[in-house]
């Protein structure tokens, strides 16, 4: 019984050796996606990103609100990275009727904003409103030949309950304002949640908690930075300018996995099942990632008991800009459905096991 009581509590100093406390990645996660940060236009949620990282760690900020910290000395460095922005529109115009036509931020899925409520972020507070429907866009569509219109940001209105310019601009409507949709966080069950723009901020989130219980003893030996940055979903910019400076030997690019874990889709491609734990993305739109490192990714996950998986999927990572600099680019994920909607779901197992995972290899990596 003695003998058995050690080797449990052995298994427990081990995988909890890269971490001080538990957790609190789920509660970030929680706080960080109601902030908005439109790509492009991503100040507040920089401004929390920068206000939750610990003090020990001084904190860089550029005119683009990419945000880091680099510790450490010495090599390999190692960078960590995920981008803040979220999917949304910007105010293009307000037309003489007080209804407002907007420019796209990012590829988020026009069908499932259609009829559903946003907010306008101006310097005066948030404005609410509603992307006006197509006429009979409830009813089940007839039989016919004939295509149906097409439902884009660049061909819909948001309605705000005016019937002027000078109405909506009395209100602090203005051209460039950013707009997401109005958010709602749906508890499917404790610890399995759904809502718009967890995509990226989980990755956000789980790089913050890493910041949090980091402990200096792992940074000997190596040099780390922990980086946000912005404008990914529309080209990898923020990612793009940090490369011009940072150089690490490897890149650990923390963002979706989009798997096919829903109903309707196909589960031949890109299907790793929501909470069975963090993700390895062997192949993407952007990335191959080496064998060598895939394995060492995994051993690491075993030593320390994270629950850890493997596949394939489309899009691409913020690491692939550093490769061209030297860097190897082994994305991390979460697997996530119901990506660039407005329910993308997301298991708290699957979040935490990440962040451990960060933890892990910032002790162990060599």
């Amino acid at each position: 019984m003695i003998k058995r009581l050690s080797v449990f509590i052995l298994i427990i100093l081990v995988s909890g050796a890269a971490a001080a406390g538990p957790s609190k990645a789920w509660d970030i996660l929680r706080e960080i996606v109601l902030v908005p940060g439109v790509s492009g236009r991503e100040g507040p949620v920089s401004d929390f990103i920068q206000k939750t990282i610990p003090p020990g760690f001084k904190a860089q900020r550029d005119g683009m609100h990419n945000v880091w910290f680099t510790a450490g000395s010495g090599k390999p460095h190692i960078l960590f990275v995920a981008h803040s922005d979220e999917l949304g529109w910007v105010v293009d115009k307000i037309t003489p009727e007080g209804r407002i036509r907007v420019k796209p931020g990012g590829g988020i899925l026009p069908q499932t904003v259609e009829a559903r409520p946003i907010l306008i972020h101006t310097t005066r507070g948030p404005v609410a409103g509603i992307v006006a429907p197509r006429p009979g866009y409830d009813e089940r569509r007839q039989q016919t030949d004939a295509p149906e219109a097409p439902f884009a940001a660049e061909n819909f209105d948001i309605f705000l309950g005016v019937g002027s310019e000078a109405e909506a601009r009395a209100l602090g409507v203005a051209e460039g304002d950013s707009i997401t949709a109005k958010k709602t966080i749906v508890d499917f069950a404790p610890g399995l949640m759904a809502t718009r723009a967890v995509d990226d901020r989980a990755g956000c989130a789980a790089l913050l908690d890493a910041a949090l219980r980091l402990k200096p003893d792992a940074l000997r030996d190596k040099t780390i930075t922990f980086a946000w940055d912005v404008q990914e979903e529309t080209g990898l910019f923020g990612a793009a300018e940090l490369a011009k400076t940072l150089k690490p030997d490897y890149v650990f690019a923390i963002d979706t996995f989009v798997s096919t874990d829903s109903p309707l889709e196909s589960k031949r491609f890109a299907f790793l099942p929501v909470g069975k734990g963090a993700v390895i993305r062997a192949v993407d739109s952007s990335n191959v990632t080496p064998k060598t490192e895939i394995r060492k990714v995994m051993a690491i996950a075993r030593k320390h008991g994270i629950p850890v998986q493997v596949g394939n999927s489309r899009g691409g990572n913020d690491g692939s800009v550093f490769v061209a600099g030297g860097a190897v680019d082994i994305p991390l994920s979460w697997p996530g459905s119901y990506a660039h909607s407005l329910i993308e779901k997301i298991d708290r197992r699957d979040l935490e096991a990440l962040a451990d995972l960060i933890l892990a290899i910032v002790s162990d990596w060599k």
